[in-house]
């Protein structure tokens, strides 16, 4: 197949017809401003407008559903980098390094940063889909049950460096995570877990409610136990809010990386966005040479998870398009499109409707370019809006995070549960556990519990299905050598602690003020 004259068919389909170009900006807007409010959701706005597209050709419908997946991808951040609430689960990374930067006054710099690197990233999703849509596909079905379990144990244990913390206290939270995923009935035998005989607990607890307490919530608690600040608040002026090239340029690297690693995971049907997210960020840290940055806004800690973000997007049609295997939630959403369009999606959906097919291709490229047009010339409103309400944050967060959670099921209870979580992440803030090493076990936890139990359904209880592969094989060889790399480098870090550590003078003992960490919020926006 030629993919050239196809795509340029495509995008001739979209510019010039006034209508589709309109749906196209129209669900970028959408996904981005429904994607900010913490608790909604790109999913939710998709579910929402799917009953609309019945009325509408069907590159138009798609063309939209895809535009809306698209602008969620990015809407997700703003709250993340201003407010340290993700919007969904896949902008918990962004938070790391974002909301730092925002901290530090650079609330402007993150946003257009991330814009770039989300452009980046979505640009690399498009080639890669236009590209490899056939090839690819292929190679997601030799991914069994066995081999998703052992890819989510790699991710695990790659990512429990994710923070600053200890290795331990990385670990501790992950599994703390997991045991969170395990709130509710089992899905075999129907038991409760963890329930404690609470009828609202059967059906687990939300992300959305354990993501918002967690950062939401633990900020608010954070703000009102950090000592007062004083002094004038600074202004924001243009030049300010826009990184200077050299800042684009030698993050360049970071959000190609960043946005390849998001491609190739999110063509693995399940396994979403925010997995990618993880990904590319414990593999920022581990090439980088100054790792103590990362946490405190680092730039390469925003540009790698931005990238892969929006790079998982062409990821995730790859399966939807070709197989007919929806990558994610967003892209089972539009399959539900393609199916109501009258299209059968599959190997033949190339062959037989390759027009609208290579035209909602190309609506990614256009959506992308759209996205980073908007979103650039919004960041000085984002950013000013942010100044004027520095002095109202604690009641806007608060009121969002309410907001947001209560109006996932109406229940009063999922608020309740919302505060209890804020607790949790306030008391493992001051412990200096990591709270996104806690919520990557809560995402990761049922995908890590239902392939177990598949893969040792399949096998009829034989374990050797869990190296029965080359795929699986090759898995298990990378978890065995990061434990050993861990065990290693944690005895090496803690020799060359003991062998440095001096032994003070009565004179010299520290003062209270010399063994405080700082927290940088002494900082104005």
């Amino acid at each position: 197949m030629d993919i050239l004259p196809m795509l340029g068919e495509g995008l001739s389909a979209i510019l010039s017809s006034p209508t589709t170009l309109l749906w196209c900006l129209l669900g970028v807007t959408i996904g981005t401003l429904v994607s900010a409010l913490p608790g909604i959701g790109t999913v939710t706005a998709m579910a929402v407008l799917l009953p609309l597209t019945f009325g509408l050709d069907p590159v138009s419908a798609l063309v939209l559903l895809v535009s809306i997946y698209l602008g969620g991808m990015y809407g997700g951040r703003i709250s993340s980098i201003l407010l340290n609430i993700p919007g969904d689960a896949s902008s918990v990374v962004s938070t790391f390094d974002g909301h730092p930067l925002a901290r530090q006054g650079k609330a402007g710099f993150a946003l257009t940063l991330s814009a770039v690197a989300s452009f980046v990233g979505g640009l690399i999703g498009f080639v890669g889909l236009a590209a490899l849509a056939g090839i690819l596909a292929e190679a997601a079905i030799l991914f069994g049950p066995a081999e998703y379990f052992m890819l989510v144990c790699f991710v695990l244990l790659a990512t429990a460096g994710v923070s600053n913390a200890s290795v331990f206290k990385s670990v501790a939270a992950v599994v703390i995570g997991i045991l969170v995923a395990f709130i509710g009935l089992d899905s075999v035998s129907g038991s409760q877990r963890f329930t404690w005989g609470i009828p609202e607990l059967w059906n687990g607890v939300d992300l959305v409610v354990i993501a918002v307490g967690l950062f939401g919530l633990s900020e608010i608690l954070a703000r009102l136990g950090a000592p007062a600040m004083s002094g004038e608040r600074r202004s924001v002026s243009l030049r300010s809010l826009l990184p200077p090239i050299r800042s684009v340029t030698s993050n360049s690297p970071s959000m190609l990386r960043g946005g390849v690693i998001g491609f190739l995971i999110g063509i693995l049907p399940g396994a979403g966005a925010s997995m990618s997210t993880f990904v590319a960020y414990a593999a920022e840290k581990g090439i980088a040479r100054d790792r103590s940055r990362f946490g405190k806004g680092d730039p390469r800690g925003l540009c790698a998870p931005e990238a892969a973000d929006n790079g998982s997007v062409g990821g995730a049609l790859i399966p939807t398009l070709s197989l007919g295997i929806p990558g994610s939630a967003a892209g089972a959403l539009i399959l539900g499109g393609l199916i109501m369009a009258g299209l059968q999606p599959g190997p033949l959906l190339f062959q037989n409707s390759q027009d609208i097919v290579w035209t909602v291709i190309a609506a990614v490229l256009v959506a992308n370019v759209l996205l980073l047009v908007m979103n650039t010339m919004l960041v000085p409103l984002f950013a000013s809006a942010l100044q004027l309400l520095d002095p109202y944050l604690t009641a806007v967060i608060s009121g969002l995070c309410v907001l947001g959670v209560y109006s996932l099921r109406n229940s009063a209870f999922d608020v309740l549960l919302m505060v209890v979580f804020g607790v949790v992440g306030y008391v493992m803030r001051t412990a200096g556990y990591p709270l996104g090493s806690l919520l990557l076990g809560v995402i990761l936890g049922p995908m890590l519990e239902d392939n177990f139990r598949q893969a040792l359904l399949t096998s009829r209880g034989d374990y050797s299905i869990f190296w029965g592969s080359t795929i699986s094989v090759v898995l298990l060889a990378l978890c065995v050598a990061l434990i050993a790399l861990t065990v290693v480098r944690g005895v090496h870090l803690a020799r060359r602690k003991r062998s440095a550590e001096p032994i003070p003078a009565e004179s010299d003992t520290p003062s209270a003020m010399d063994t405080m960490e700082p927290s940088g919020r002494d900082v104005r926006y």
